[in-house]
């Protein structure tokens, strides 16, 4: 499936808080806007080329819908998103 130009509900894990809002993916990477009422705004946004591996993961250690992106940096990037295979595929394609 191909999310560019669309936007899915998502959890970005920040520490011990997972802030709410969508994930948008555009032609070049992909951003995290929360939603209004969270304390937390992270805004991260994460260019696709810039990406170095892309792996699954459990929500506390339980639940499997998380994802972890971590850039060429070394930054990771924690979200819990619904049909985590998809994005991971999405991603996967994106990133050559």
């Amino acid at each position: 499936m191909d999310y560019t130009g669309q936007s899915i509900a998502a959890n970005y894990i920040q520490g011990f808080e997972g802030v709410g809002g969508k994930l948008h993916f555009s032609e070049d990477g992909m951003e995290f806007r929360p939603h209004s009422i969270n304390i937390q705004k992270p805004t991260p946004f994460i260019p696709y080329k810039e990406i170095k591996t892309i792996s699954k993961r459990n929500t506390l250690g339980l639940v499997p819908n998380g994802i972890l992106v971590t850039t060429i940096n070394n930054d990771e990037h924690k979200f819990v998103v619904y049909k985590r295979q998809n994005i991971i595929a999405f991603l996967q394609q994106k990133q050559h």
